[in-house]
């Protein structure tokens, strides 16, 4: 919907991005007094890279979820615990009165011709694992412990210590795919070894929304004035007010803000501030600020959606949630998949996950050849059963990547990065006119949901507190 807006009209709060943490922002905002307050959205759609769509399948009247699907964010990362309380997503869920759905972290794992592991390959990758993110954990705490570091500098480290064989590196690299890259989007040569891991968490297991994460953002944005289609091109803020400046269709549009929260995935952020000639702040963002922001890594997690009318050919083939079938060429290449239908979702479905540089190649090829190359390992494993794997009857490939409104997953931290290197990326500009919010702003829950919805409340409240003078809330 274009804006239709009196030119003289200074809107209290302008949010520019309607993903979880500009919904968030918005709706707090209005709930807490400020009368005008606008969000502009660049797509068709809100939500950002919470995107929730439907199955072209039916499922009995009785089925726990409806058949959707998330093509982004979708699980709810620890639902809580005594300690630190129930998470927020979970929180939104009960006020909007839709269900959530608690699943387990059960896995098991195949060699490349479809046999499962032995007890010992099982053995052989948790022991690995764990003793090599104990290394880390030490090399952290010493005096050599640096910044240019990546986790892969320390693995071979690690190998060269503890003099492991092939088979005990096979087994680490497996874990390694399967734990950490698949976790942070992005490979252990571009991960930071000094900052990995230093994120808080909510505790708990980890759950999915009923309706998918859709629903949330739709429950987030009802009452909520939201533009699509309006793409955000300019924001001077050297005075008061400040003008934000885009286009909607083939209409510009300029309009007038007292306070701006830029919600930019950071993917986007960093493509914008890497142009020959940056234009999208005005004044420009400072050199420290600017090196900070593209200094933070933007990871990628694609996925490879494959759906059947049921999950009858399943039964006795896969009975865990999490399923690895090992790629002996490229560990984590079409090898990672998550089998909806052995949650408590029960939806026929199975999703194959690419992290990293092989999802960033794998954006190349067609969709067809993803789904084969998905489909490939699923069918060696139903083989070494004496059973044959029926064809999908929908596919969905997702290149986030490629996604000019994203241009990547979420955030992580990157080889070189400092202490203080999320902090410093996001400092407000214009005395407090504009400031920044969204999972790569939040410094203790970065590449969560919940994370970007709280810098979103976050930075409502300091909104707020200028403009109505009102106490901060609480902490949760």
């Amino acid at each position: 919907m274009a804006l239709s807006l009196a030119a003289a009209q200074t809107w209290d709060l302008v949010i520019v991005g309607a993903g979880v943490a500009g919904l968030a922002a918005a709706r707090h905002a209005t709930q807490n007094g400020l009368k005008n307050v606008l969000v502009l959205e660049a797509r068709d759609r809100i939500g950002g890279r919470t995107y929730t769509v439907p199955l072209n399948i039916s499922l009995p009247s009785n089925a726990p979820v409806p058949p959707v699907v998330d093509l982004g964010a979708a699980w709810v990362q620890g639902v809580g615990n005594k300690a630190r309380g129930l998470n927020p997503m979970l929180k939104l869920s009960n006020q909007a009165k839709i269900p959530y759905v608690n699943v387990s972290s059960g896995a098991s794992s195949y060699t490349p011709e479809g046999v499962e592991d032995s007890d010992a390959w099982y053995s052989a990758t948790e022991t690995q694992l764990e003793k090599f993110l104990d290394y880390l954990a030490a090399y952290q705490e010493t005096s050599g412990a640096s910044n240019s570091d990546s986790v892969a500098k320390v693995v071979d480290a690690y190998v060269a210590a503890r003099k492991l064989n092939a088979n005990q590196r096979a087994a680490l690299n497996q874990s390694l795919e399967t734990e950490v890259v698949l976790e942070y989007a992005d490979d252990t040569q571009k991960l930071s070894a000094r900052w990995f891991d230093q994120d808080l968490d909510f505790g708990g297991g980890d759950a999915l929304p009923g309706r998918g994460y859709g629903a949330l953002a739709a429950y987030l944005a009802t009452g909520l004035t939201v533009r699509t289609g309006h793409v955000v091109t300019g924001i001077s803020y050297g005075s008061s007010p400040v003008t934000v400046s885009g286009r909607a269709g083939s209409s510009a549009f300029s309009i007038k803000a007292k306070r701006v929260i830029v919600t930019m995935p950071l993917g986007y952020l960093q493509a914008q501030l890497s142009a020959p000639s940056p234009t999208l702040f005005t004044p420009a963002i400072g050199k420290t600020q600017s090196d900070a922001i593209k200094a933070l890594g933007m990871g990628l997690l694609n996925k490879v959606i494959l759906v059947w009318r049921n999950a009858d050919w399943m039964k006795g083939i896969l009975t865990t949630p999490w399923l690895t079938v090992r790629n002996p060429t490229s560990p984590g290449e079409f090898s990672e998949f998550y089998v909806l239908a052995n949650t408590p979702a029960k939806l026929p479905v199975i999703v194959c996950f690419n992290a990293g540089d092989a999802a960033r190649a794998a954006e190349a090829l067609t969709d067809a050849e993803s789904v084969r190359r998905a489909l490939a390992p699923l069918r060696h494993v139903a083989q070494a059963e004496e059973r044959k794997l029926p064809d999908p009857v929908q596919t969905i490939v997702t290149r986030w990547h490629s996604d000019p409104w994203t241009l990547g997953s979420y955030s992580y931290g990157k080889v070189g990065i400092a202490a203080n290197t999320r902090t410093r990326a996001f400092v407000t500009l214009g005395s407090g006119r504009v400031r920044f919010a969204g999972e790569a702003a939040h410094a203790d829950f970065p590449a969560t949901v919940h994370g970007a919805y709280l810098s979103g409340v976050d930075a409502a409240d300091e909104v707020l507190d200028e403009l109505l003078r009102r106490r901060r809330r609480a902490k949760f």
